[in-house]
């Protein structure tokens, strides 16, 4: 590999020719591979793809395993070696000339790929924009000529241009590589080490077509890495289908593996969809994908997807069509916890709905044109293909529109809610649309709206609704709040307990931005998940829980609750073993100081006496860090003796101590695990004036020698029911 902090393109296959070479980890905490060399043939001729023209540059040609590689090329080129002729371009490196000279090859320049009769092998290290060259390139090729293809893409990739996308810069001379199944990717990686090497040996089925068609052709090929599908199986396969005709054999052969047939199916919560298998899941995605293509639904303005009217649902087609004059006061930036990065896109919501298959008129002031608006339509953005059933269709059900022209025409064949997305970094502080062609939806925001105004918007015809404040943002079925007669009350609630939230991680009760509460038919990641942009919570008795007032007062709702903590956690800085764990001191927090429950609210600390009983039952049985880390509610045990003990003030102040800390600035750059367990040690030593260091290693949580030091000016404390456990 080259010294490390350089990079190295990637190559994926685009039909069965290629044979792989060398490959190296994707990533040091991945396992998966991913192809670095390969070879292939087209017409008489054959490619050699190399990840880098590094390669062929001075401090890698000084590399004796490198040389060796390069003179097999050559002594595979020709069956005379004294008349080895080498085409070069004028960007090439001195040193590769000085090589092919040092091996007795002749060498000339070529400018716009014109060879020179008898030329054996051409260098190339750059790209070939221009066709014209490239059908020269390729005629040489096929006429039996070799070219040994040093990829210039990481060399692209550092003066590309931030502003546009990464497609502008992939390299276009994939047009010619993929007639040999090569793919030059934008797939970038750095060796994991100083003397880092390639791997010659034991290729991955996934890194090939292949061999990735005989593993999907074979019934007993049931299971299979997310990560190894991820990297390899889906973008060999996508690049397969996208760079062959739909007539081809190869597609045709794709497609009798996978079991494609010309219909879609529509997966439904009575009519499930089994994509148990990775033969299943790839024939999923792709008949998706030819359908499309058949349908031409990505320029298709007025197509409509089947499974649309199941999910996300029909506007009724009495539905009024509307022109709305639509205020929105501009909601972005970090408000101190794991926001997503600088310039990401935060939605803003408009309550109105673009029906699926139908045109809706975006018209902003040209004073925004310059402001990197966008238009999105729906918020279902989850791809579920790694999942075993499918309950709805299974890919993003959004689509986002650049809103750089005066008017742009939007539309969706899914349908949904309609969203302006306003750059995180933006210094606007409002904006003000019309959207032509729209239908309201049941769209209620505390302190804007009020109850007389609820009798009507409730009524609004769209299927999905949003009860919204500055704090939070609940997105659910529109046939759920049919029976809500009183959503202020509700939303005050909910604001409640997101002060709670922000009072115990510190941070303003006044949001920069609200949180989202996202409702979905199927929750891609457990029972509900959160990222930093949103939860998702499913449809069923917890959605119904989270909008009925009287019943969240009288059992509050744990998932929810638990999911917020999530959002409030200190990422950077809490332990590896309580990602599970200080999330809910945020949910026992809202229980206790909203709900006024006190602490014990979960069937995993049902009450004092069961904390007590799995505090002991860990105790007796061979207690261990990682047994401790892996049960999270025994773990929860730990906090709640402090809580208990000390109170809440404890834990605020050392939350305090952290956000002074500012955790964003170890997202990226933790500490290693034992300074995040001693700084917790010593910040919570800090806030109750107490050495815990007993405390700790009775419930073996193991601190550095250094840590214990600094505490050992304060009175020692345990819990009573740890008395027993000291050493003697």
């Amino acid at each position: 590999m080259p010294d490390t902090g350089k990079f190295v393109s990637a190559f994926y296959t685009t039909n069965e020719e290629p044979n792989i070479v060398a490959t190296h980890r994707l990533a040091p905490q991945v396992e998966v591979l991913t192809t670095i060399i390969m070879t292939s043939t087209l017409g008489k001729g054959q490619i050699f793809a190399i990840g880098s023209s590094a390669y062929f540059e001075s401090k890698l040609l000084s590399d004796q395993n490198v040389q060796k590689l390069l003179k097999n090329i050559l002594e595979n080129a020709s069956t005379q070696p004294n008349k080895l002729k080498v085409a070069v371009t004028k960007s090439a490196d001195p040193a590769l000339i000085s090589f092919l000279k040092a091996n007795k090859a002749r060498v000339y320049f070529t400018e716009n790929a014109k060879f020179q009769p008898n030329t054996s092998l051409f260098f190339l290290t750059e790209d070939v924009k221009n066709t014209t060259a490239q059908q020269k390139i390729e005629k040489y090729i096929r006429d039996g000529g070799q070219l040994i293809y040093g990829s210039p893409y990481p060399g692209i990739f550092k003066h590309r241009d931030h502003t546009k996308s990464y497609l502008n810069d992939l390299v276009k001379i994939n047009s010619l590589l993929s007639k040999a199944g090569i793919f030059n990717a934008y797939t970038l990686i750095q060796a994991n080490h100083i003397n880092d090497t390639l791997n010659l040996k034991d290729v991955p089925f996934y890194l090939s077509v292949k061999a990735i068609f005989k593993q999907l052709a074979n019934p007993a090929f049931k299971d299979i890495d997310p990560t190894e599908y991820a990297y390899g199986i889906e973008p060999n396969l996508e690049l397969t289908f996208s760079n062959n005709a739909d007539t081809s054999q190869i597609i045709k052969k794709l497609k009798s593996i996978l079991v494609i047939s010309d219909t879609l199916a529509v997966p439904t919560l009575k009519n499930p969809l089994d994509i148990s298998t990775p033969a299943k899941k790839a024939g999923y995605k792709f008949s998706k994908y030819l359908f499309d293509k058949s349908h031409n639904v990505d320029k298709a303005t007025d197509f409509v997807y089947p499974e649309s009217k199941v999910f996300p649902g029909e506007v009724p087609k009495n539905a009024k069509r509307t022109t709305e004059f639509i205020d929105i006061a501009v909601k972005v930036g970090s408000q101190g916890l794991a926001d997503p990065y600088p310039n990401y896109f935060r939605l803003h919501s408009t309550g109105v709905y673009v029906p699926a298959g139908e045109k809706v008129r975006v018209v902003i002031d040209p004073k925004y044109k310059t402001q990197y608006l966008k238009a999105q339509i729906g918020i279902h953005n989850d791809d579920l293909k790694h999942t075993d059933n499918l309950v709805r269709s299974g890919f993003d059900l959004t689509r986002s529109f650049e809103l750089e022209k005066d008017t742009t025409t939007v539309f969706s064949p899914y349908g949904g809610l309609l969203y302006i997305r306003i750059p995180d970094s933006s210094t606007l502080k409002s904006i003000s649309i019309i959207a032509n062609g729209v239908v309201k939806a049941p769209y209620y925001k505390l302190e804007k709206n009020n109850l007389t105004e609820w009798a009507s918007i409730k009524n609004n015809p769209a299927p999905w609704t949003e009860l919204a404040t500055d704090k939070i943002i609940l997105t659910v079925p529109t046939y759920r709040i049919k029976n809500l007669e009183n959503p202020e009350s509700l939303l005050k609630l909910w604001n409640q307990i997101m002060d709670a939230d922000a009072d115990l991680a510190v941070i303003s009760q006044t949001r920069t931005h609200p949180e989202r509460i996202i409702i979905d038919n199927q929750v891609a990641y457990g029972y509900m998940f959160t990222i930093w942009d949103k939860i998702v919570a499913p449809d069923d008795e917890s959605c119904e829980l989270m909008l009925n007032e009287k019943i969240l007062k009288e059992k509050g709702s744990w998932g929810h609750f638990h999911e917020l903590g999530h959002r409030h956690q200190f990422w950077g800085l809490d332990m590896d073993e309580v990602s599970e764990v200080t999330t809910n001191l945020y949910t026992i927090y809202v229980y206790d100081k909203v709900l006024k429950k006190g602490l014990y609210n979960h069937d995993g600390i049902a009450s004092r006496d069961k904390v007590k009983e799995k505090i002991h039952n860990y105790l007796q049985n061979k207690p261990t860090f990682e047994k401790w880390g892996k049960s999270p509610f025994t773990a929860l045990c730990m906090y709640i003796q402090i809580i208990e003990h000390f109170g809440w003030e404890s834990i605020i102040k050392a939350n305090k101590i952290y956000r002074e800390m500012d955790p964003r600035k170890y997202y990226q750059n933790r500490l290693d695990n034992q300074q995040r367990i001693d700084l917790w040690y010593t910040t919570i030593c800090k806030t109750t004036n107490t050495n815990l260091s007993s405390f700790f290693e009775i419930w073996k949580i193991p601190l550095s020698e250094k840590a214990k030091a600094e505490m050992h000016h304060y009175k020692t404390w345990i819990p009573q029911e740890f008395v027993t456990y000291l050493p003697h």
